[in-house]
């Protein structure tokens, strides 16, 4: 058996309780960029401080560790989506790409190579399997501070049934207790970053002068009112997303948040914190899990973001796949609904699956405007 190492606390438990159980394991870690001049303390879960990590921790294992190079697959289905998301005045999750396409994806398959017969991962999320050998069913983490099934929606099917979460049934604090009585150096390795792969600085610097390569410029705009006043200047709306208070360059008498990105005009609307609230949104590039997508329409639980608290909504059907389109309204409002976010749907903990938010009615905004600016969920190369 094969477990993804990241030289984090998460998956060194991981790797140990297989070993624990009898398991032939050995480690896999991912190398993922050129740390040419990487700082040496560096602890994203990309960095070469990582990789020594997860090599320390396989040899207290006693157990092979290969580390497995996926720079190029990294940059084409992580990296350049999302700058050119952020080019499109969206704000992506690369977890979930990373999850679909490199970890579940490239790396699963040269494990299986190496012999594998699973993947096992740090994750706080529940995999459940039927004796007759049917597709497992995703559960939420048993630790609710710590789940991650939010960012594992798009993992197709076939994928799950070759993974395996040792820790979905454990809490943060009894991995940490466990990393403590086995000796291992990541016991008290804080957590890594959001966005990993931005070493140092500004993410809007880093999205910029990846675009800036790719030939599409940054270009300055206006900061406005929801009635198009303008209010200030912005240097490009890659250093913006919805829910923003902070570095607005606007003075204001009350706080000023960020509501809408507006691409077609290279604005950032700016709105009071009532402003943010909205009920309804569009999703495309679905993903579902069993049978769930043929329920359709359906009430579940609807998350947008990792840190929101799904709340009860209506799922329904917009346009029929392959290029299915939802309609999603939430009984109550919620605040900051993100194009370009996770909406991912659950009944009770169980994960129905999930997609990419499209477009996002707001108060005093029609539909029909609110359409016509919805961009591709999936975005493609230049």
């Amino acid at each position: 058996m094969a477990v993804a190492m990241s030289g984090g606390v998460d998956s060194s438990v991981a790797a140990a309780l297989l070993v624990e159980k009898g398991h032939r394991v050995f480690g896999v870690t991912m190398k993922l960029w050129c740390y040419a001049g990487t700082p040496a303390d560096e602890r994203s879960c990309c960095s070469l401080a990582a990789i020594e990590d997860a090599r320390a921790a396989a040899a207290k294992l006693g157990i092979p560790h290969y580390v497995v190079g996926l720079e190029d697959v990294f940059e084409q289905s992580v990296v350049r989506p999302f700058c050119l998301e952020y080019s499109r005045g969206r704000t992506p999750n690369p977890c979930v790409l990373c999850n679909s396409k490199v970890k579940f994806g490239a790396l699963l398959d040269r494990a299986l190579s190496l012999g594998a017969d699973f993947l096992a991962t740090g994750h706080y999320a529940r995999l459940e399997r039927d004796a007759d050998g049917a597709a497992p069913r995703m559960r939420r983490g048993a630790d609710p501070g710590k789940d991650q099934s939010y960012a594992l929606w798009a993992v197709p099917m076939d994928r799950l049934a070759k993974l395996i979460f040792p820790l979905g049934e454990m809490s943060k604090a009894d991995v940490r207790r466990l990393a403590s009585d086995l000796g291992l150096s990541s016991a008290e390795r804080p957590e890594s970053q959001d966005v990993c792969f931005v070493e140092s600085g500004d993410c809007g610097d880093f999205v910029a002068d990846r675009l800036s390569a790719l030939g599409i410029e940054v270009h300055a705009g206006n900061v406005v009112d929801a009635s198009g006043k303008v209010l200030g200047s912005h240097r490009g709306l890659v250093y913006f997303t919805v829910g923003q208070r902070r570095g607005l360059g606007i003075s204001a008498a009350d706080r000023r948040y960020v509501v809408e990105l507006r691409p077609e005009a290279n604005a950032v609307v700016t709105g009071e914190k009532r402003d943010l609230l909205s009920r309804e949104f569009t999703c495309a590039g679905l993903s579902w899990l069993g049978g769930a997508g043929k329920r359709l329409p359906m009430r579940a639980l609807a998350q947008v973001r990792y840190t929101h608290q799904a709340a009860p909504a209506l799922v329904e059907e917009l346009s029929p796949r392959p290029t299915q389109t939802l309609r999603v309204t939430f009984e109550t409002a919620q605040s900051a609904i993100t194009p370009g976010q996770s909406a991912v749907f659950y009944d009770g903990d169980v994960v129905l699956g999930g997609g990419l938010i499209d477009t996002v009615t707001r108060p005093g905004r029609k539909k029909e405007e609110c359409a016509q600016e919805g961009s591709n969920p999936q975005p493609s190369d230049p």
